[in-house]
């Protein structure tokens, strides 16, 4: 069986196995076996503690990726550490979104790839929120520096939070709405565009801002 590198770029190809051979892809802790079987495809799927098996029918001539993609729905961060803003204050930092495996169909009848299957991924737990809707929730340290590579696929995105009203402020989950247009790898690691937080009075908003040269450290 054919070996793939491990997973470093956000997209990469899954080779189409002939029937009775097979191709392996690290994604972190996420492997993938896609095998040639009669009449279509067999995906098993682990990331070390649970494991699944799917059977795919693909066109001939049709190719498969492995990406990693943003979540589909807005994501509000709880930070492990208390965040507490005094008046006019501000801090700078680092949390960590987990991405969604995808495996991705490309193929001669569409101008765009095709979302095929998504995998499972741990870290984002969806719930309700009274502003929102339906969002993803996920857990994350604030990072003072740049944070190591993780070994599940994570999206880094620069934070700058800001408190201009005259009280205190301690904004209990930071959100962030990603998109796939903006990821990109850098040092090793999946990053997004960084955001301003603003609190409100009750609450943060986000904005996306520019990338700067040099503004990762």
């Amino acid at each position: 069986m054919d070996r793939e590198p491990a997973f470093v770029a956000l997209s990469t190809p899954l080779p189409r196995p002939v029937r009775g051979a097979g191709t392996r892809v690290q994604c972190g802790a996420h492997e993938l076996v896609l095998e040639g079987m009669r009449g279509g495809l067999s995906l098993l799927w682990t990331d070390g503690r649970e494991a699944r098996r799917f059977a795919l029918g693909v066109a001939p001539g049709n190719d498969l990726a492995l990406a990693l993609r943003a979540p589909r729905l807005p994501v509000h961060v709880a930070a492990r550490e208390t965040i507490a803003l005094g008046p006019h204050g501000r801090l700078r930092g680092y949390v960590q979104i987990p991405l969604v495996p995808t495996v991705m169909l490309m193929s001669s009848a569409a101008s765009e790839p095709q979302v095929l299957l998504e995998l499972p991924t741990r870290g984002l737990a969806p719930e309700w929120d009274d502003r929102s809707g339906t969002v993803y929730r996920a857990v994350s340290p604030l990072h003072v520096r740049f944070p190591v590579p993780a070994s599940e696929p994570r999206a880094i995105v620069p934070l700058w939070i800001a408190n201009p009203t005259a009280s205190v402020a301690c904004p209990g989950q930071l959100p962030i709405d990603l998109v796939d247009a903006e990821l990109r790898v850098l040092r090793g690691s999946v990053v997004a565009g960084p955001r301003r937080l603003r609190w409100s009075g009750d609450a943060l908003a986000s904005f996306l801002v520019e990338r700067r040269p040099g503004a990762l450290r």
